[in-house]
């Protein structure tokens, strides 16, 4: 029997939320600007690859 976790499962949700919302930055191409540096567009390809990594990966988890 497995037990549910639902921290885990909100923090893959959240973490997939963030590899959507750098994904809509690599289509739409928008600029984000942190004071005085512009974050490169190109920057947001390993940040989606990461949270969706880790979404996917707290998934599997959630569910054992």
């Amino acid at each position: 029997m497995t037990r549910a976790k639902p921290f885990t499962t909100i923090a893959a949700l959240l973490f997939l939320l963030a590899a959507v919302v750098h994904a809509f930055r690599l289509y739409a191409g928008f600029n984000v600007v942190l004071g005085s540096h512009v974050i490169p567009v190109a920057a947001s390809w390993g940040f989606a690859l990461g949270a969706l990594l880790l979404g996917v990966m707290l998934l599997r988890e959630a569910r054992r």
